[in-house]
């Protein structure tokens, strides 16, 4: 188990982690859970694929349908959480987001990277969440209108790693990013 004395090395530690979800397919960093406040007031988890990772300017990107309930919900309340379990270095992040929605023509660039067989999610008939009559009572029609980009701000990062005596850091933006330790 690491052992960390200086809050800044905590953070890079954590932001490495994060880092290896865009760059590393096997790492579970790649499949965070992102929760929102559903319309009824409940709290609503969905595991999203990472797309893209950003220390510098504190985002991690993901892409979901137009259709989708989180657009809803997004467009309600922005505000949301990240969570991630790294179980082989016993490390729990969770970070507070301000979620920004872009599209239309500006989703192009990213739309153009997505691979054809993973378009098929963008496009989902009837949309996702609707009742259907069996398991296999839809259709894809992949469609760039329906692809939507989910930029995510990071407003606070906590950390929280496990071990003989557990280490736990709590970072903001707001602070430009010094972290404060905090009692596990």
């Amino acid at each position: 188990m690491k052992v960390f004395q200086k809050l800044d090395d905590f953070l890079n530690f954590g932001w490495t982690q994060i880092s290896r979800g865009k760059a590393d397919k096997k790492s579970p960093a790649r499949h965070p859970t992102l929760v929102t406040s559903s319309l009824d007031g409940y709290p609503n988890a969905r595991t999203l694929v990472m797309r893209r990772c950003d220390r510098k300017n504190n985002q991690i990107e993901f892409h979901t349908d137009t259709a989708s309930s989180k657009m809803l919900v997004l467009k309600k309340n922005p505000q949301a959480a990240i969570h991630i379990w790294l179980p082989k270095v016993q490390l729990q992040i969770q970070m507070n987001v301000v979620v920004e929605v872009k599209v239309g023509d500006i989703t192009i660039p990213s739309w153009r990277n997505v691979p054809k067989n993973s378009r098929v999610a963008y496009g989902t008939i009837p949309s996702p969440g609707s009742i259907i009559d069996n398991p296999d009572a839809y259709d894809h029609s992949p469609d760039q209108k329906r692809f939507a980009v989910l930029i995510c701000h990071i407003k606070s990062i906590q950390l929280l790693l496990l071990g003989l005596k557990h280490i736990r850091a709590n970072y903001k933006k707001t602070n430009n990013w010094q972290g404060e330790w905090l009692s596990p």
